[in-house]
């Protein structure tokens, strides 16, 4: 039953964040000039993000410092000792300062992608985000000396057919739709989306090598990870998106403006609020279950993610309000979309080993490791590492003496 909330928590919690981004891009509030204008603002949907993981590694804290002692969990000690007092191959602190390094990949990756949504409907960009699996597989070879197999590279082409194949359907579906975007724009959001997954790529093959190599929990990753990404946020960022020409004002970004807006909109500021929760419930529940069950699990889960996006859309446009900019048309080309989404999956349970392809070798399974390589801050966690001893109930037995 406790599995079945986590998935549960997982799905509804990651779905709601992608509604609610989108939402919240479209949602209309008087600006610092008076004029009621669309709070187009993907930096601060960014700062969200981070400020929402910083909030997990808090909630992550009070449950290890308030849970029983470590000695009675774990006879070693496990985790908690690492986490306590550093005792392990570098120190925690130098542990916690390497965290920055994925913490800027994620705070540039989610940038890009949340500027990416202003131009694509939900469901293709929650599809699209699904490519980053080609990205990370290709990095993990090149800087992490990963094989892949044949199967691995079937599935990736796979994947990039199914890619393809939703980009079309988003673009030749468009025209059919009065108040579309130009193609221009879609191809500049996917372009957006795209920058951002090769970003993300690099920031999965940081945090894989902090979580298996220097040995630091998923959970803690993401705490640290949010709290170097919403200082960077307050004191690098914002400050450069306000000295950068743009169209906000003179600013890239105007933070006055931003916060001006959410005061200004009760409907802006519940959304903001939704979204606090609803991002750290997904990391959080996400990080449980690939514990408890495996990263290939997690990733058929977050695909069904992905088609209750599409299925709202397409309720709030035929039965709730087709003028709604949360809802999106069925075109003559939706067909095409499903398809690519089809497609999408099989590739990456053909690369998660989900699904064999016959007289395709496959190698052997390291004890409690899965081989998908995904982040759990980016809320794509895909490496199934033991849990931490606060959280026995979920966490994956040992094999053998010294195995993770």
């Amino acid at each position: 039953m406790l599995i079945a909330f986590y998935v549960s928590c997982m799905i509804i919690s990651g779905t709601v964040n992608t509604i609610t981004t989108k939402m919240q891009f479209t949602t209309m509030s008087i600006n610092i000039d008076g004029v009621e204008a669309p709070f187009t603002k993907p930096w601060f949907a960014t700062f969200n993000m981070l400020l929402a993981m910083a909030f997990v590694g808090v909630v992550d804290k009070c449950v290890r410092t308030y849970s029983p002692s470590p000695k009675t969990l774990s006879p070693d000690g496990g985790y908690q000792k690492l986490a306590a007092d550093g005792n392990g191959v570098m120190p925690y602190k130098k542990k916690v300062l390497l965290v920055s390094i994925p913490a800027a990949f994620d705070l540039l990756a989610t940038g890009f992608c949340c500027m990416g949504m202003l131009f694509l409907p939900a469901s293709i960009w929650q599809m699209l985000k699904g490519g980053s699996i080609i990205f990370c597989a290709i990095f993990s070879v090149a800087f992490l000396k990963r094989k892949l197999y044949g199967f691995h590279w079937l599935g990736l082409i796979t994947c990039v057919l199914g890619l393809a194949t939703v980009g079309m359907s988003s673009v030749l579906g468009n025209s059919d739709q009065p108040n579309a975007e130009s193609q221009t724009d879609l191809f500049f959001g996917m372009g957006l989306l795209v920058l951002g997954q090769v970003v993300q790529a690099a920031q999965l093959i940081a945090e894989e090598w902090l979580m298996k190599d220097v040995d630091l929990p998923g959970m803690q990753i993401i705490g640290w990870e949010g709290i170097w990404g919403t200082a960077m946020m307050l004191f690098v960022v914002y400050p450069l998106l306000f000295i950068c020409p743009g169209k906000d004002h003179g600013h890239a970004e105007d933070v006055v403006d931003t916060f001006t807006m959410v005061y200004n909109s009760t409907a802006l500021f519940g959304l903001v609020l939704l979204y606090l929760f609803s991002c750290g419930s997904f990391n959080a529940s996400g990080i449980a279950v690939t514990g408890a069950l495996s990263a290939t699990h997690r990733m058929m889960m977050d695909a069904s993610r992905t088609s209750v996006i599409w299925v709202f859309g397409l309720t709030v446009h035929y039965h709730v309000d087709p003028d709604s900019p949360y809802g999106e048309a069925w075109t003559s080309y939706s067909w095409l979309q499903f398809v690519g989404f089809l497609i999408l999956v099989l590739g990456q349970a053909v690369y998660g080993e989900i699904f064999r392809v016959p007289g395709m070798a496959v190698p052997p399974k390291t004890p409690g490791v899965d081989r998908m390589y995904c982040s759990p801050g980016s809320a794509a966690l895909m490496i199934s590492s033991p849990l931490p001893p606060a959280y026995p109930e979920l966490a994956v037995p040992e094999k053998s003496p010294g195995a993770r």
